[in-house]
């Protein structure tokens, strides 16, 4: 089957609608994926936060030696099953906590994150966990609390938590 076009008028028409044509279908396609839940909506997530920056109880009334940088990390896991938060935001903690003892720290202060659970609607037991942690990198002559502040405000999604993928950003 062959078309015949004599003109470069009539080719010009013609790839102009085969280009219509297919822009329509992706934005078809796109609306569809939209609808049925490909692309994830700020509606269907479970957030938590600690508040505003504090520090922990141990070292609220002390005085460190040095004070560093603030550092922020950010950190995407993907859950299959259910999500600890506590737990990741555990983990988190200290890959903080690691990078402040490269930094020449040994405690956090003034400690604040907040955690996002998204809940893709095509993989129904797939949790995406966006968890963002910054602290005060500090020297102090007084162990670091080593657990995160307000962790009791975490909040979760029951089952056996599987971590599928995990993903870190650094930021001084």
């Amino acid at each position: 089957m062959y078309l015949k076009l004599s003109l470069p008028h009539d080719m010009f028409d013609y790839y102009l609608r085969v280009f219509s044509s297919f822009c329509n279908n992706q934005f078809a396609l796109c609306r569809k994926l939209r609808d049925v839940g490909g692309v994830e909506d700020d509606d269907s997530s479970i957030k938590s936060s600690s508040g505003p920056a504090r520090t922990h109880t141990v070292l609220a009334d002390t005085k460190p030696v040095k004070v560093g940088p603030r550092v922020i990390h950010t950190e995407h896991f993907v859950c299959k099953g259910g999500v600890d938060s506590g737990r990741l935001l555990d983990l988190s903690r200290k890959k903080l906590y690691t990078t402040a003892k490269a930094m020449g720290g040994n405690v956090l202060l003034d400690e604040q994150w907040d955690c996002r659970i998204r809940h893709p609607k095509l993989q129904k037991h797939e949790f995406k966990v966006t968890i963002h942690y910054s602290a005060t990198v500090a020297r102090s002559f007084f162990p670091d609390g080593q657990r995160p502040v307000g962790i009791e405000a975490a909040k979760g999604i029951k089952g056996l938590m599987t971590v599928l993928d995990r993903h870190a950003k650094l930021w001084c």
